[in-house]
């Protein structure tokens, strides 16, 4: 079971001197369903900031504990306190030193300190209590996902392999640029990883059409390239090599290339099949064997390529199938045509579906390929592009979807009331981040005992976003309680202090009349 208790930046470029509770102490060890942490907060307050140092933290330290190495790229002190089933290890800035001009943190790691056992010196850095633990026994989490449908996303993009450590499943296929063929592309990548290895992938992908209201099925298309040389059901050996390798020979002049102008895919042949002879022979028997069974190629209207489909949910398709389609790819054999899925009567491509529909698919798709117990996940504004409908219903469905990952800890940022109101209050906490007016310092309060699930929006605009809207139910129920304790001259000083304090925290402009009545329960509390 992995949870983050709470994290403490000082000196942050962005987020400057903060402390962050994620976790409700009461609730930190229910491992029935995973934790779902959700930062909200007004724009600008930092909250994608959070996440990527959440990730950056768990990643450079990692990479530490396997490789030995002595510098992190983390301009700022932290002092960071997680679970991991019934540990409890806590990172923590040390002091900094000065080396040949260039600044370097050191940092002390605990194991089992009990809170009490915190305290500061006068620099503000921890003083050895007797707790400490060397770096290599810390526990981390399994993995650490991040996830982000922003083209601007605040993550660090890495190109990630299925045993990393940190996996990116944004929406970029650089570090600077996006792109949705790469993003399709990388999803079936997912895809083909996740079928080969994990037995509930099928289940976990059928509830996300349902929940989307698709049909269940699935099918990845690919066009056919070179159809007289690989699709001809005659395919041999020896000409399978001399393709790769003289592909200019006079027995190709049908794909028209010269000898100056060698395959793109000529690398991944000499990586995987120059010395291999074994796996060439089973590659070439594979297209020998898909282009006689026409349940695999079916022609392509008006050309003379053919569609290779690919049925996700078909029994005829195995692990070794989705392995030499891999091959068949990267080879330039085959090109991907793209992910078809269907609705009522209609066939359609991944890219004539909704946004909505394409960034939940998407990114749900990533995480159920990659996830694995004791995992943390982070998601950056899960809302953007989705239906009221699907907002109420989105915390919800990843509990479900990922029951069987109870382990987890998923933190999420939002802006939307609708999401919050699905948060179920005994394996969920909310964090609200503020940015004070005069001085631009930020701060964060837990939510601590406020179990928002089924809430309407107004509840929850009210009394966790701290917005009024328009004919509030719950303002205006606050309001005619205040006032009506102030016209009977009554003497409940601290239920007038709380309603007051309820009223004072919503966002109100200098010209709003509530002001008037603000400073009219001022003035009465100094007569008590």
């Amino acid at each position: 079971m992995f949870r983050i208790e709470y994290l403490k930046l000082k000196g942050h470029p962005q987020l400057g001197d903060i402390d962050l509770l994620l976790s409700e102490a009461n609730e930190i060890k229910n491992v029935i369903k995973p934790y779902t942490s959700v930062i909200i907060g007004p724009n600008g307050t930092g909250k994608s900031f959070i996440l990527r140092t959440i990730a950056e933290i768990f990643r450079q330290f990692k990479e530490f504990s396997r490789t030995d190495q002595k510098e992190f790229n983390l301009p700022f002190d932290i002092h960071l306190r997680y679970q991991y089933y019934h540990n409890t290890y806590e990172i923590v800035t040390r002091k900094l030193k000065v080396l040949d001009k260039n600044k370097r943190r050191e940092y002390l790691f605990y194991k089992n300190r009990p809170e009490e056992k915190i305290f500061f010196d006068s620099k503000g850095f921890e003083i050895i209590t007797g707790f400490e633990s060397l770096s290599n026994e810390l526990e981390y989490p399994e993995k650490v996902l991040v996830n982000s449908i922003l083209h601007t996303d605040r993550f660090v993009y890495k190109d990630t392999k299925p045993d990393d450590f940190y996996q990116y499943l944004g929406a970029r296929s650089t570090s600077s640029s996006t792109s949705t063929k790469s993003s399709v592309k990388r999803t079936i990548k997912h895809l083909f990883n996740a079928s080969n290895e994990s037995i509930d992938f099928d289940g976990s992908l059928k509830e996300l059409l349902i929940f989307l209201g698709f049909e269940e099925s699935f099918k990845v298309e690919y066009t056919t390239k070179i159809n007289k040389l690989f699709f001809a059901n005659t395919l041999k050996v020896e000409d399978f090599k001399k393709y790769f390798e003289e592909w200019w020979d006079e027995k190709f002049t049908f794909t028209n290339r010269k000898k100056e102008n060698p395959l793109w895919s000529i690398p991944y042949y000499n990586n995987n099949f120059k010395e291999n002879e074994s796996l060439t022979v089973e590659l070439v028997a594979y297209l020998n064997k898909i282009s006689a069974d026409n349940r695999y190629l079916q022609h392509k209207a008006k050309s003379s390529s053919k569609i290779l489909s690919i049925d996700l949910f078909s029994n005829n398709i195995s692990a070794y199938d989705l392995k030499m389609i891999g091959h068949l790819e990267n080879l330039d054999i085959i090109n991907l045509n793209g992910i078809k899925v269907q609705k009522s009567i209609s066939n359609l491509s991944i890219n004539e579906i909704s946004s909505g529909e394409y960034h939940l698919l998407i990114s749900l798709i990533g995480m159920f390929a990659n996830i694995s117990d004791n995992s943390l996940i982070l998601i950056d504004e899960p809302e953007i592009s989705l239906h009221p409908n699907w907002q109420m219903k989105y915390v919800s469905f990843l509990k479900k979807v990922f029951s069987k990952f109870s382990s987890c800890h998923f933190i999420l940022t939002t802006h939307s009331h609708f999401l919050v109101s699905d948060l179920e209050g005994d394996s969920s906490s909310v964090t609200a981040l503020s940015r004070n007016n005069e001085n631009g310092q930020l701060g964060a309060k837990l939510l601590e005992g406020q179990d928002t699930f089924g809430w309407s929006a107004e509840e929850v605009l009210y009394n966790v976003f701290k917005l009024k809207t328009v004919r509030n139910y719950y303002l205006e129920a606050d309001l005619t309680d205040l006032l009506g304790l102030i016209s009977e001259n009554s003497k409940e000083k601290t239920q007038i202090e709380k309603l007051l304090e309820t009223i004072k925290a919503i966002d109100i402009s200098s010209n709003d009349p509530l002001n008037a009545v603000i400073e009219e329960a001022n003035a009465y509390l100094k007569t008590i």
